[in-house]
Parts: C-alpha cells; sequence; structure tokens
C-alpha cells in the first residue's frame, strides 16, 4: 500500500505541470494532503483490499482531469475578454501614446498591404476570372542568345497535335488594335486572335451565349465569329440582352456576336484588357498578310496548360523534345530554336514579368519599413513600461505568475496592432489605386485593377497579428522580470532599468541602420530615375504629336495605300505649326519592336553565331523629323517608293559588327528573299528601353514593304495638341472614313519609357523619407526618456559646477554614439542590398558614393536634430528642482 501512495503522489508531481504557475504550489500541497487523508482513512478501516487500493488510484488519476481544467479556465474565453477589457481601459486612458502608436503601425501595415495588392494583381492574380492560374505557363521560342521569341502558327499547331506529357491543353493568342463599328461612328478597340480552344483550356464560360466551336477553328475565312468581353458589353452596347446574334463590323468585315464572356475576364495579357476575341482562323480579315501558313514568321504567345500535379520540371523535357523534332522537320525555319517554359509572373514579354522585380525590391522596402515602426512603437512600449512596474511588482506579489503577465501585456500589444491594422487596411483600400497613376498615356488598353482583394485582407490580418508579437515580445519579457524590492519600495527598477535601457538603445541602433539601408536604396533608385531621364534616346523630337492610322478597315491596297501616306505627309507639312511629319510602324521606347535574321553580303556568321537585327518601317523624312542624325550615305526619302531599288538605312552598332573596317553604304543585305541595299549610316540609338545595351538596327523604306496601318510622328514648334484638330481635317479631307486613333504627345511616349525608375524611385523615395521620421523619431523618444530618468543626476552636477554645455554635450554623446553604430551597421547592410539591386539601375553604380555619402549625411543631421532638442531640455532644467524630482 506504501509503494500505491508514493505512486499517487508521483502522479500528482506530475500533473502539476499542466497547473498555471501562479496556483501550482497550492495546488500541489491540497492534493497531497486529500490523498493523504484518503490513505489514512484506508488504513484505518482495515486490512486494505483490492478496491480500496484502486479508489486510491482513481483518486490519483482525477488530478490531471482537475489540472487541465485549471489550465483551460486560465486560458478561457472569459479570462481572454477580461485582459481584452483590462487592455482596452489602459489604451483609453492613454490616448497620446495609443494614437502615436496606431499611425505608426497604421502606416507600415498600410504600406505592406499597399505593395502585395499590386503584387496580388500583377504576379499572384494575373489573369482575372481565370481559374487555376497556377498551372498556367507561357511557351516562348529560344535561340543560343535569347529566350523571350515568339512563335508561328504552324509551329503552334504542330505542338498541340503532340502534347508532352503532363500538358493538358495547348493555346495561342495575338492582341492587337481593330476597328469596331455596330453604328455610325467606329472605335478603336484591342482585339485579341486567338486559338479556338482559348476558352475551354482557360476554364473560362461565357456569360452570355457561348465561346468558340471546334469547327470554327478548322478552315480560314469561313466562321467570322466573334466573343466580346463583359466591359465592351456594357459599354458599347448598353448590356443589351439580344446581342447574341448580332452583326458588327470589326476592319469593316462582318461578324457575328456569338458571346460575351465572363464578367471578370479581361484576356491573357497581363495588366491589360482585351475587348474582344476573334478567331485564329479569321486572321486575313483583321491582320494583314498569310501569318497562318508561314513557319518563318513568329507572332503568337502560346501558353500551356499543366495537367494536375505536373509542374514545369517536368513539361519542360517533353517541350524540348518537341522543339527538336520542329528543327529536324524543318531546318530552314527552326534550325538552333528551342522552348522555354515560364511560369506566368517571370514570362519576360508580359507585364508581370517586367513588374515583378521592382515589385519585389518595394515588398522588401516596406517589410523593413514596418520593421523600422515595430522598432518605435517597441520603444514606446518600454518607456511605458518604467511607468507601470510598481503595478507590475504588486501583481507579482499577490501570486500572479510571469507567464499570466507576459499574456496580458502581450493582449494589449495586439490590441494595437489590430488598430493599426485596421487603420492600414483603410489606407491600403485608397493607396492601392495608386499604381495607375504612375502609368502615363499609352496606346496600350492597360488594366490594373489592384485593391483590397479578401487575401489582401489576409495578408494584412496576418501581419497585424506578427506584427503586435514582434514588437510586444520583448517589452513584455522585460517588463514582467522587474526586481520587486525596489519596485514596491519607491519605485525604482533596480537592475532592469539597466536592461531595458539597453534594449531600448538596440531598438534606436536597429532603426538607423535600417532608415539608412531605405534611404541609400531610394536615392539610388532616385539617381536611376534622373539618369534614365537624361540618356540620350538618339533622337531630338520632343515637341510633337503620334497618332495612329489604320487603312486596312477601309479596303486600301499597296498602291493606293502608299499614294495615301504621300498625300497625307505633303498636307500635313503644310499645316500652321507642324515643322515636319513621317509615318512609322513602331514609336521609340514603347518596349516591343520587331527583330528578323538576314543574310549579309560578304560576311560569313562563325558557328553557331546568330545574326539578329531589330528593325522597323518608316515613311520619308522619318530622320529630319525625329532629329536622328545620319553620319554616311543619305536617309530613306520621297523616291524610296515601291518602283525604286529597295534601300535601307543601318545604324552604327550594325555597320561596326558586320562591315568593320569597310564603308557599309552601298552594300547589301537580303531578307525575306529580296536583297536590300545599304543607303546610309544612322547614329545609334534607343529603341525599346532607355537601359538597352547597344544593339543592331535597320529602318526599312515603308513605301517599298508597304504596311495598312502606321504610326504618324508630327514635329510641332508650339503645343502639339493644338494642332491635332488640323490633322485630323487633313486626314478626314482625304478620307472621311478614316479616324485617327490613340493621339499621345512626345512627351507623354517619353514618360512611358522611364515608368518602372519612376514608379521605383517616387515610391521609395516616399518609403524612405518615411523610414527618417521613424528613425528619428523613435531616437528623440529614448533620449527624451533616459534624459528624464538622470534628472536628479544631472541637477547634481549642475550644482557641482557642470555647464550647460556640459550637459548637452553628455546628452549629446549619448544619442550620437547609438546613430553612429546604426550608421555603420547600415552602410554594410546598404552596400550588400545595393549589389542585389544593380540589374534595375541605370547608369548608377551600386555603389554610388553620392547616394551613400548624401543619405548618411542627412541622416546624421536629422538625427543631431533629434538629439539636440533633449539635450537642450535636460540643460535647461533648474537644479534645485531637478534634486527634488525623486
Amino acid at each position: 500500500m506504501t509503494v500505491l501512495f508514493r505512486l499517487a503522489l508521483a502522479l500528482v508531481d506530475v500533473a502539476a505541470g499542466l497547473v498555471p504557475a501562479w496556483r501550482r504550489n497550492d495546488w500541489r500541497r491540497q492534493w497531497q494532503a486529500d490523498l493523504c487523508e484518503r490513505w489514512r482513512a484506508l488504513e484505518r478501516h482495515g486490512p486494505p483490499g483490492p478496491w480500496p487500493a484502486l479508489d486510491l488510484l482513481a483518486r490519483a488519476i482525477g488530478v490531471f482531469r482537475h489540472a487541465l481544467w485549471l489550465r483551460r479556465q486560465e486560458w478561457s474565453l472569459e479570462m481572454l475578454m477580461q485582459d481584452l477589457r483590462y487592455g482596452l481601459r489602459l489604451l483609453w486612458r492613454r490616448p497620446a501614446f495609443t494614437a502615436v502608436a496606431v499611425l505608426t503601425l497604421g502606416l507600415g501595415i498600410g504600406a505592406n498591404a499597399t505593395i502585395f495588392s499590386w503584387i496580388e494583381t500583377m504576379v499572384l492574380r494575373p489573369l482575372p476570372g481565370v481559374p487555376d492560374t497556377d498551372r498556367l505557363v507561357v511557351l516562348n521560342g529560344s535561340s543560343r542568345t535569347r529566350s523571350n521569341l515568339s512563335i508561328s502558327y504552324p509551329d503552334f499547331a504542330d505542338l498541340r497535335s503532340q502534347l508532352p506529357a503532363g500538358v493538358s491543353g495547348l493555346l495561342a493568342h495575338r492582341l492587337q488594335p481593330m476597328t469596331l463599328r455596330s453604328g455610325a461612328e467606329p472605335e478603336r478597340v484591342w482585339g485579341s486572335l486567338v486559338s479556338g480552344n482559348y476558352f475551354d483550356v482557360l476554364g473560362v464560360r461565357a456569360a452570355l451565349g457561348r465561346t468558340f466551336q471546334a469547327e470554327e477553328d478548322r478552315t480560314p475565312d469561313t466562321h467570322p465569329v466573334v466573343v466580346l468581353s463583359y466591359r465592351c458589353w456594357q459599354r458599347r452596347f448598353q448590356a443589351a440582352p439580344d446581342i447574341v446574334g448580332r452583326t458588327v463590323l470589326l476592319d469593316e468585315h462582318p461578324f457575328t456576336v456569338v458571346g460575351v464572356a465572363a464578367e471578370r475576364f479581361a484576356g491573357t495579357d497581363t495588366a491589360m484588357a482585351a475587348d474582344l476575341w476573334v478567331p485564329m482562323m479569321m486572321q486575313h480579315a483583321v491582320r494583314p498578310g498569310d501569318q497562318l501558313n508561314a513557319r518563318g514568321d513568329s507572332w503568337l504567345k502560346v501558353m500551356a496548360r499543366l495537367a494536375p500535379g505536373a509542374s514545369i520540371t517536368q513539361a519542360q523535357p517533353g517541350f524540348r523534345l518537341a522543339a527538336a523534332r520542329l528543327a529536324a522537320a524543318y531546318p530552314a525555319y527552326d534550325a538552333g530554336r528551342g522552348i522555354v517554359v515560364y511560369p506566368l509572373w517571370r514570362a519576360p514579354q508580359e507585364a508581370s514579368g517586367m513588374m515583378a522585380p521592382v515589385l519585389i525590391v518595394l515588398m522588401a522596402v516596406v517589410a523593413v519599413v514596418l520593421l523600422i515602426a515595430c522598432a518605435n512603437v517597441a520603444s514606446l512600449l518600454l518607456v511605458r513600461a518604467a511607468g507601470r512596474r510598481r503595478e507590475v511588482a504588486m501583481r507579482l506579489a499577490l501570486g500572479a505568475s510571469r507567464g499570466r503577465l507576459i499574456r496580458q501585456l502581450l493582449t494589449e500589444s495586439v490590441l494595437l496592432a489590430l488598430l493599426g491594422g485596421a487603420l492600414g487596411v483603410v489606407l491600403a483600400n485608397w493607396t492601392a489605386r495608386l499604381l495607375t497613376a504612375f502609368v502615363p498615356p499609352t496606346r496600350l488598353p492597360l488594366s490594373i485593377d489592384a485593391g483590397v482583394s479578401p487575401r489582401v485582407f489576409l495578408f494584412a490580418l496576418g501581419l497585424t497579428l506578427v506584427t503586435g508579437l514582434v514588437f510586444g515580445l520583448a517589452p513584455a519579457w522585460q517588463s514582467s522580470r522587474p526586481d520587486l524590492v525596489p519596485a514596491l519600495k519607491d519605485g525604482g527598477e533596480g537592475t532592469g532599468r539597466t536592461r531595458r535601457a539597453l534594449l531600448r538603445r538596440t531598438l534606436v541602433a536597429g532603426q538607423v541602420a535600417l532608415a539608412l539601408l531605405l534611404l541609400v536604396t531610394a536615392a539610388l533608385f532616385l539617381r536611376t530615375l534622373d539618369r534614365a531621364r537624361a540618356i540620350d534616346p538618339g533622337f531630338s523630337l520632343r515637341s510633337g504629336v503620334l497618332a495612329s492610322i489604320d487603312l486596312q478597315p477601309v479596303g486600301y491596297d499597296a498602291a493606293r495605300g502608299e499614294q495615301f501616306y504621300r498625300t497625307l505627309l505633303r498636307r500635313l507639312r503644310e499645316v500652321p505649326g507642324v515643322r515636319a511629319a513621317t509615318l512609322a510602324q513602331n514609336v521609340p521606347l514603347s518596349f516591343g519592336g520587331n527583330d528578323t535574321s538576314l543574310e549579309i553580303e560578304g560576311y560569313v556568321p562563325a558557328r553557331d553565331e546568330e545574326i539578329t537585327i531589330y528593325y522597323t518601317r518608316v515613311g520619308p523624312d522619318y530622320f529630319e523629323t525625329m532629329g536622328i542624325p545620319i553620319l554616311r550615305g543619305r536617309a530613306i526619302d520621297e523616291t524610296d517608293g515601291r518602283d525604286s531599288a529597295r534601300a535601307i538605312v543601318i545604324n552604327e552598332t550594325m555597320a561596326r559588327r558586320y562591315w568593320k573596317g569597310r564603308d557599309a553604304v552601298g552594300r547589301r543585305v537580303r531578307w525575306n528573299g529580296d536583297w536590300l541595299t545599304v543607303a546610309g549610316i544612322a547614329a545609334d540609338g534607343k529603341y525599346g528601353q532607355v537601359n538597352e545595351a547597344p544593339r543592331s538596327f535597320m529602318y526599312v523604306a515603308l513605301l517599298q514593304d508597304y504596311r495598312p496601318s502606321a504610326i504618324l510622328h508630327v514635329a510641332t514648334a508650339g503645343d502639339p495638341l493644338a494642332v491635332v484638330p488640323a490633322i485630323t481635317r487633313q486626314v478626314h479631307d482625304i478620307d472621311p472614313r478614316l479616324p485617327l486613333f490613340d493621339v499621345l504627345t512626345v512627351a507623354e511616349q517619353l514618360q512611358l519609357s522611364v515608368f518602372l525608375p519612376r514608379l521605383g524611385g517616387i515610391l521609395l523615395g516616399v518609403f524612405g523619407l518615411l523610414a527618417l521620421v521613424l528613425a528619428t523619431t523613435g531616437l528623440y523618444g529614448v533620449l527624451a526618456h533616459l534624459a528624464a530618468q538622470r534628472t536628479r543626476e544631472i541637477g547634481i552636477r549642475m550644482t557641482l559646477g557642470a555647464a550647460r554645455g556640459d550637459v548637452v554635450r553628455m546628452v549629446l554623446r549619448q544619442g550620437l554614439a547609438l546613430t553612429l553604430i546604426g550608421l555603420v551597421v547600415g552602410l554594410v547592410a546598404a552596400a550588400a542590398a545595393a549589389r542585389l539591386l544593380a540589374s534595375q539601375l541605370i547608369g548608377v553604380g551600386p555603389l554610388d558614393p553620392v547616394s551613400f555619402a548624401g543619405t548618411s549625411l542627412l541622416l546624421l543631421a536629422a538625427a543631431t536634430l533629434a538629439c539636440y532638442l533633449p539635450a537642450r531640455r535636460a540643460a535647461g532644467g533648474d537644479p534645485l528642482r531637478a534634486l527634488r524630482c525623486e
């Protein structure tokens, strides 16, 4: 029986670990006394039998149930509500502290929620209305040096007929402008030529009517049908319920509306919204040429849907084999070509792929801003904890456990975080839509619908809870360890003051380091923006108008089209305010362009060498209008028509690359089966982006290589927009059926070229200034509190003869020492971060001395001011009053 009794007491010791610490000792004594009394009662009633022994054992096992019940009561809803009520009362009693902390956290959480909403729109949810976008991948053609090539329709058809393992479907699409006419006035819209299985592979259904059927994807020019977007249906047709079956004109060809796409679906070009979709077999009606049979004409974007459970790494080998089969079957077109599979958010030709690096940098930056905000609030909590030391000591003396106190303090921190998170969500709901404000006017149908979605709200909620724990844990841990005797006796902190002061100093130095990291990053991007604007794009035109014109809808052939272009340019040059006018297929610095391979007379390529030449088609007076210098030979002019020998102008890079040491003027290249003669050499320029490397480029005479659509380039002497009505009249005088589309000024086009540097520079500058304010505010608050703690010491020093300047220098040394430590750590961190950002910088090195020195001096000046104010206040007090303060 003695062994059984000892076992029962051992069970009590084990169960005591489940009991809340503040009740554990009393609980153990009560249960030990109860079991002892039960054991003595069993002994008094005679020899123990099996049933009394089992009764004692059952009683001992019951201690676990009681211990668990006490633990549950410790974390019961009632106890939690009590903690919440107490925390809310404390926050209400200190409105200034609460307002500062909530505003600080709200700014940090709001900035993170805003950038995350942009990442969700551009990266995580790039195709609204499409289910399972994580299983959609982009297929790009590749060569030895490039992986961003388009794919021809014959190659796409061959790939679709033999899908690799792990791929459930393959689709093709190409977004392009079209002219829609459903009444008297034509409208410029953006339509997408798509393969017949487009909607089926995407899993998108029609909101009205149907999508495309299999027979509409087999024979060219036999099924003129169109599916409208939900937005176009509402805007253009006022959501007419009888829209299905109506006939509309696309580029003056009749098409029957067979359906309206789902409401949220906007197409498969990220950040863009298509107005309608046309079957690929109707290419001839809306796009010149015969691209359905041209294997060498790569013009399509191709996407694949992976089968459930399949991954990109599993699909890539299959597409590699398919590319090898195409190269073996069609060496003239596909030799040396491969296929690269990208996740949607990394595709080089997609807006998400261009935006992702900048957005990731911004996400890292706002995370640092939030860390600074957390450090700031943690410092405030430590300052407040100094005033609550008697309360904490009293609760510990009355039996409260340290864990119970930590839970109460963390509850208060989480309450602060929730209030800050609520403010942050409100701010994010407003600022998330500011992304479109950074995008300058463009011809492209941009559609960026950022906002506080359920995913963004959950992100903000999770970030709020984590933030509450991050900034609340260290102060709660320190505050729950006061020296009881000094705290209960006179409110002194004892050794706890040293621990708290050390933690506050660490937080302040960390804030300074993080603020310098952000300021350096912001300075690098702002200098990148400045350098990007200052880069010579290769043309001097700054005051002018760009406008699109399309002759295909009204049925112009090559001869009539050439005559129209000549007549229009002659009339435009006579318009008052117009200095020069020309035509071109593309506008410089528009994130795109055409490239081709060609044969260069007299040049023998090295083994595996690729000859890739970028090009555009231009009209007469193009170089004079744009202000592009001709270095040798002549420019393309009026004599370069359909009946003259075909001429091109090349740039310096192409001349040096393929005619090194020889005069390139008069040399020939073979392109699309024809020989073209180099008539002149133009100065190098920037053709796609301001940060691109020099590339070989050629200008082809538009009047010799006719295209029905072109962009007017008009140089003006005054306000560019003032001549737009006159330009429109001249077009209508020649042919009243032709409207002008996508009218932009040259200045607006140049803004588009620096869109990404501008986005990064402005936002990083704002976040850097916010970090500077938070860091200096935190430094001021800590120094003010430390100076207040040393009031008696300062009074003694001044009574013994210390001058006010000595006191100021003492407090300044304390603050500047923390600042210098933070600066050193911040410089090291900024140097490491700058190297990671080197690919995003334009004309600025990652260790740019101006950025590092300038931001360091700015932060040092702000920190000096933040240190001087509490130093002056400490030195300006009355010594006698200081001696009586405690």
